[in-house]
């Protein structure tokens, strides 16, 4: 794509300096006074003259100069479009980071709570007779809770794209 843009602006530039450029130059040195062209003076005959076959050398050399112009700016217009699809890709990469991170904080603040219930309640158990745990169905929730927790993220296609 890169090649097909520059050689785009190439050609671009080549067709502005052969129509627009090289007649435009022998306007102004017609309307100057330095014109050596013979014959009618006119503005129209000073815009043609630029096409007559005495003029090819010059034409051809706007022509090139034209067109390493598209060229340069072409390459330019390329290395400018990289650079925006860079930071663009830069500051994706940076926000999708920054969520995964705050992602994290919440999930792990979730998953430290359940964990300091859980080891709370056992503690209690080991405190009690097998007849006075009722502390067991709360545990058995909790662990719940963080097995649910953990497939969320297995599961998240978020944390699969960065």
């Amino acid at each position: 794509m890169a090649r097909y843009r520059a050689t785009l602006f190439t050609l671009i530039g080549t067709t502005a300096g052969v129509v627009i450029v090289h007649p435009y130059v022998m306007l102004v040195h017609q309307l100057t006074g330095s014109g050596h062209i013979a014959g009618d003076t006119s503005i129209p005959a000073g815009l043609l003259a630029a096409f007559a076959p005495a003029m090819l050398p010059m034409t051809i050399a706007f022509a090139l100069f034209s067109s390493i112009c598209g060229l340069l700016l072409g390459l330019l217009f390329e290395r400018n479009q990289r650079l925006l699809h860079y930071r663009y890709q830069a500051r994706l990469h940076r926000d999708l980071t920054s969520g995964l991170q705050q992602l994290l904080a919440v999930l792990s603040h979730y998953i430290l709570n359940s964990s300091l219930a859980i080891s709370g309640h056992a503690r209690q158990l080991g405190k009690q007779t097998p007849e006075e745990q009722p502390g067991l169905t709360a545990i058995l929730h909790q662990v719940e809770q963080n097995e649910k927790i953990l497939k969320i993220i297995q599961e998240s296609e978020f944390l699969d794209r960065i």
